[in-house]
């Protein structure tokens, strides 16, 4: 008799060999390494099934070492919501802040325009492009109106003004109820800054000087603030595989780790005042053990430094790198993804984007959509009240480990060769996160990586999303009336730069007098990609075709036969094509070349593609080819892999093979070419 305790005790028990003498058999002869194993970026490769054979001490030790990085009382408030604002307007945002606090976000983001970013006056023409135009006190409190800093962390990003921004908000908190008990996340982050742009605007070192001694009087003043970011989201967002933003994120860890203490800081203090922002892409496993692996390195880092607390704060953000211009209401399902795996893999924050955030200031319904996710995986999913809730799982236990070994020796790398710094500086670590880049267009160019409703499944009749635009010159009008005049000169600590703050010095005033008009390190800045860039130059340059005409560039399917006969080759050549603007005209199949070219020639297409089953291409590909070339038609595709009969097939016109694994981003565009320059376009 079976134990009715015991689950499935009435089957034989399984074991690795057994299944993959089945897995082997079922792939028929293909190589079992090829089809099952992915080969990670980062170097390593991943299996197709874990067991309880695949666990040593090392992935054993894991989650005991996580575990005791965590606060037991994490698991009971949950994460932090935390939402970003970048509309120019502070009044606006004011309002959009306190909507946001009143239904579920716990803290907020402040992301300030492109001039006080750069330290510009607000004369500058930048005022109000791509963040808040906050300049001065009078900005940030007209911001901050009605928000309690006591209850919601206000956190930062300013750039390379991040320490006139933090006397701006030091100055505003340290006036207002309950400062003792803010928490404000200050941000500043001279080393992300200098990999996202290239410029500092003093030298490297003595930047991350400064910021640690005014780190030291921001956590005096506020003991539960954090004031330094290390940030991830640079290297990422360049290409930069996993394992490479952990190593950077290491090394630009370790960096200040090292100025803060040489600032006066003990060691558990200055690694309290740090918080470690990530990117977080689709990879959902990856993401968990991303963290993961993250949070072991630096308990590692601070045993090794004496530290007698191992916990690390962590800000984990939807990567832009996977966010997509077309068809933006999948990024919903993306940043769902980034925000489980963040909360799955232990981010003490996390920053759900909005999914029209690449196009433009993202409405009231998109910021719900991101607070609501968030809070439907902790109320409804209940993952955050589990320490280490991916702990125990063969799978991850052991990416995480492979994950934490190519990044410490990657870590390793930067510091042997000199540091972060010196490897930004001297373009290494450019050259090495281009390369990853390459490899990863070569992947998404032959649909390897799919994007979903970009590359696959595409809707280029869909209806585009707008969002608002702003009224910058009244936005920068307004900027200019709350400016008062201060003429002194700043001092160089945070209570010289609170005092002149409260006296109307604006950020620009405050940037100027630290580090003078002009950026001192100029280097290759990281250059920031997005997984969807090719193929929306491609829709981009087929929505100003229809813009003008009316109507997409068009492809023609010569359908051979019955429906049944050439649907799933039509299918794809449709959305091959699609992919890349190109609309398909398609039809119900032909009986004979003749009648096939004659649709052709009644479409107004310029190209076509030859869609059927191996039987037909036989019988018809070749006249059909023939046919459609005397017809006037410049390109001739067939949908399918030619096998034994290219040679012949391209005798007879066929000019390119689509099939899976082919160079979509390389056919549609010579595609394009031909269809536009027929047009008179470019």
């Amino acid at each position: 008799m079976t134990d009715p305790l015991k689950l499935a005790s009435e089957f034989p028990s399984a074991d690795y060999a057994t299944w993959r003498k089945l897995a082997e058999e079922a792939l028929k002869g293909a190589p079992f390494d090829k089809k099952l194993v992915t080969n990670a970026l980062d170097g390593f490769a991943v299996q197709p099934i874990y067991t309880i054979d695949d666990q040593d001490d090392a992935t054993r030790l894991i989650h005991e070492v996580l575990t005791a990085s965590v606060e037991p009382r994490d698991t009971i408030t949950g994460w932090d919501i935390r939402q970003l604002h970048i509309h120019p307007d502070p009044k606006i945002t004011n309002a959009a802040i306190l909507e946001d606090l009143e239904n579920g976000a716990t803290s907020i983001t402040l992301k300030f325009d492109a001039a006080a970013r750069q330290g510009r006056e607000v004369t500058s023409g930048e005022v109000g492009v791509g963040g808040l135009a906050i300049h001065c006190l009078a900005d940030l409190k007209l911001t901050l109106d009605d928000v309690y800093t006591n209850l919601a962390t206000v956190g930062l990003d300013a750039g390379a003004a991040g320490v006139p921004a933090a006397a701006l908000l030091a100055a505003h908190i340290a006036n207002s109820e309950g400062a003792d008990e803010a928490a404000p996340a200050f941000n500043i982050d001279p080393i992300g800054t200098l990999a996202a742009t290239g410029k500092l605007p003093c030298s490297a070192h003595d930047a991350i000087s400064h910021s640690a001694n005014i780190a030291c009087e921001l956590i005096d003043l506020f003991p539960l603030a954090t004031a330094i970011s290390v940030n991830g989201a640079p290297y990422y967002n360049a290409g930069a595989t996993d394992g490479q933003e952990l190593a950077c994120l290491l090394a630009s860890g370790v960096t200040y780790l090292r100025a803060l203490t040489d600032a006066g800081m003990a060691v558990d203090q200055a690694a309290g005042a740090m918080v470690f922002n990530v990117a977080i892409g689709t990879d959902f496993f990856a993401g968990i053990a991303k963290l993961r692996a993250l949070r072991m390195m630096w308990s590692r880092i601070l045993s090794a430094s004496s530290a007698q607390d191992a916990t690390i704060t962590i800000n984990a953000v939807s990567a832009e790198m996977a966010l997509t211009k077309v068809d933006p209401w999948v990024n919903m399902l993306r940043t769902t993804v980034t925000s489980f795996a963040a909360g799955l893999g232990g981010a003490d924050s996390v920053v759900c984007l909005p999914y029209d955030h690449l196009i433009g200031l993202p409405d009231g319904f998109a910021r719900r959509i991101t607070r609501n996710t968030q809070l439907i995986l902790q109320e409804e999913s209940n993952i955050h009240c589990v320490i280490d809730p991916a702990g125990g799982s063969w799978f991850i236990e052991n990416l995480t480990k492979e994950l934490a070994t190519a990044a410490w020796a990657k870590f390793q790398s930067i510091e042997a060769s000199g540091g972060i710094v010196k490897s930004l500086s001297n373009g290494s670590l450019k050259s090495e996160i281009e390369a990853v880049w390459q490899a990863r267009e070569k992947r998404l160019a032959t649909r390897r990586d799919p994007l979903t409703g970009v590359s696959e499944f595409p809707n280029i009749t869909e209806v585009k999303v707008t969002c608002e635009a702003p009224d910058l010159d009244t936005i920068q009008a307004e900027a200019k009336a709350r400016q008062t005049k201060y003429d002194e000169t700043v001092g160089k600590d945070l209570a010289a730069m609170m005092q002149a703050a409260r006296s109307g010095a604006t950020i620009g005033h405050i940037f100027t007098d630290l580090y003078g008009t002009s950026a001192a390190t100029v280097i290759p800045a990281l250059t920031q990609h997005r997984l969807s860039e090719s193929y929306e130059t491609l829709r981009k340059r087929s929505d100003t075709h229809k813009s003008k005409t009316g109507t997409f560039p068009q492809v023609f399917l010569a359908n051979l036969g019955k429906v049944s006969q050439h649907t799933a080759r039509a299918m794809f050549a449709r959305n091959f094509f699609e992919a890349g603007g190109i609309e398909a005209i398609t039809n119900n199949g032909f009986e004979n070349a003749d009648a096939a070219v004659k649709a052709f020639g009644e479409s107004g297409a310029k190209i076509a593609v030859i869609c059927g089953s191996d039987p037909q291409y036989a019988e018809l590909a070749v006249k059909t080819a023939k046919a459609l070339k005397s017809a006037g038609a410049a390109l001739v595709y067939l949908a399918g892999h030619p096998g034994d009969a290219r040679s012949d097939y391209e005798a007879a016109g066929i000019d390119e093979f689509i099939y899976v694994g082919a160079d979509v981003l390389g056919i549609c565009e010579t595609a394009l070419d031909h269809v536009l320059a027929k047009q008179g376009e470019k």
